[in-house]
């Protein structure tokens, strides 16, 4: 392993980082941290290490993982968010998921406001399938592997804040069979929506999962 390169590796099951550590013990560049990665302060952990480490020059961090399907949102939505730590997450995840993640389409049912989240924060990219039988035990679905190329704050979409603007895009999705301007007026007035979506060129009665996310942030 090249003298630049350092390892940490997740890993909530102590049988398993018991033999990551048998192998690679004699690594001082691994470390293996058996922690809920959901719970694990990331953010503060990594970025001393990166900025002790770049030297003037700024470094990144990736994220390569074969999630448990059950985490797979929960960690996409940890991780995207932190462009000043990681520049690029692959993970591996449940076929149709990954498939959604990367391709799901606005006027489709599979477009969700984490479709929104996710293109805000990333480029993500579908890679390919695994085969179920590829797998030990074998589960009963795919596996799918996704890039997400994260972003760094500047090449974020122009909003005034990013809570409020996922509060807004949570609550257009939550009635996302009604007019945007429906969804939206416990947050706005109607007058105020409808101003807006005619200067984005978009018609008062365009609905949720209408609207690119490029859109919604306008």
């Amino acid at each position: 392993m090249p003298s630049f390169y350092y390892v940490f590796v997740w890993c909530q099951d102590k049988h398993m980082a018991t033999l990551v550590r048998d192998r690679f013990g004699s690594t001082e560049q691994l470390k293996v941290i058996e922690e809920d990665i959901t719970k694990f302060h990331v953010h503060s952990h990594f970025l001393p290490i990166l900025e002790e480490k770049s030297r003037g020059t700024k470094k990144y961090a990736k994220v390569v993982s074969n999630l448990p399907f059950n985490v797979s949102t929960e960690v996409v939505k940890q991780i995207l968010p932190m462009g000043d730590v990681f520049s690029v997450m692959v993970l591996m995840l449940q076929d149709e998921a990954a498939l959604r993640l990367a391709n799901a389409s606005i006027q489709t049912p599979e477009y969700r406001p984490i479709n929104v989240f996710v293109n805000f924060y990333s480029e993500p990219e579908y890679k390919f399938k695994v085969e179920r039988a590829n797998f030990f035990p074998q589960p009963t679905v795919d596996g799918g592997v996704i890039r997400f190329k994260i972003k760094d704050a500047g090449e974020y979409p122009p909003v005034s804040s990013n809570k409020s603007f996922f509060s807004m895009v949570n609550s257009a999705f939550n009635g996302k069979r009604k007019m945007l301007r429906k969804s939206l007026q416990h947050l706005y007035s109607s007058a105020d929506i409808e101003a807006a979506l005619t200067n984005i060129g978009l018609p008062p009665t365009v609905s949720s999962p209408s609207v690119h996310p490029s859109s919604l942030a306008h």
